[in-house]
């Protein structure tokens, strides 16, 4: 489900359906030069590809070059992930006094705040 230009009430209402649901959800909005993007994909897996390292023999060389892992570009190997993403309503109750938050502040934009 994919909404845009929604009361936020409007918005959490939906959200809560689809998580119920397992339903994925996303809503934004843009306001000229600044906007948002939400998502909520429940418990979602996905594959993500990683390079394949390489050990250098250790006889073949001599040095600290040889010690160090080397990657191959041309072999990759796929690993699965699970992530499990929070309802609107949950993002939009964090608290952002104390201690706990002020690493999240130095994550977020200014931007977000100007939207709320």
């Amino acid at each position: 489900v994919c909404l845009t230009c929604c009361s936020r009430e409007s918005m959490v209402r939906i959200n809560q359906i689809c998580h119920k649901h397992g339903i994925k959800f996303f809503t934004g909005d843009v306001f000229g030069y600044h906007g948002y993007m939400f998502a909520d994909l429940g418990d979602h897996e996905f594959v993500e590809e990683k390079p394949k390292v390489a050990k250098v023999s250790t006889g073949v060389e001599d040095g600290p070059e040889a010690k160090r892992a080397r990657l191959e570009p041309a072999e990759t190997t796929m690993v699965k992930k699970r992530l499990q993403f929070c309802q609107l309503r949950e993002a939009l109750a964090v608290e952002w006094r104390g201690e706990e938050a002020t690493a999240a502040l130095r994550r977020t934009a200014p931007d977000y705040f100007l939207l709320q």
